[in-house]
């Protein structure tokens, strides 16, 4: 069951540009500061719109306590995300909205492909049901 909003659609080349984002980390190790939750976020967000939310920060951290001090200046995972777009209900997420989701043990950042939210895991990307975020943001089309 597919439950994201049809009538947000993605321009073809931003879509196609978001693909081979998500297919280029689906096996990539998670590494602080290269990726991540927070950067897998902000390189989709780019690829969809052209903006990068995360130039500031990119190379500043590289472990789980830097990041935790960039995110804590953000607003923490929250804040990061508020950077996406506006908030939307998480079941109506599409490709690209960013969520706040958890897995169980943590809260972390996810990227919605449509049916589930793709987060960096220890050996590439996980998925997680679209039910796991608590809170979503709409990133903004064409």
């Amino acid at each position: 069951m597919n439950h994201h909003d049809p009538t947000q659609t993605v321009p073809d080349a931003a879509r196609a540009a978001f693909d081979a984002l998500v297919a280029s980390r689906v096996r990539q190790p998670f590494v602080w500061g290269m990726h991540d939750c927070v950067l897998f976020a902000a390189d989709a967000v780019a690829a969809l719109t052209g903006r990068d939310h995360a130039a500031e920060f990119r190379g500043t951290y590289h472990t789980e306590e830097q990041a935790k001090a960039v995110l804590d200046g953000m607003g923490g995972l929250q804040g990061c995300a508020a950077l996406a777009g506006e908030p939307c209900v998480p079941l109506t997420a599409g490709p690209g909205d960013i969520g706040l989701v958890s897995d169980g043990a943590r809260e972390l950042l996810g990227v919605c492909t449509g049916a589930n939210w793709m987060v960096p895991a220890k050996y590439g990307l996980a998925a997680l049901p679209l039910r796991a975020a608590r809170l979503a943001w709409r990133v903004a089309r064409g």
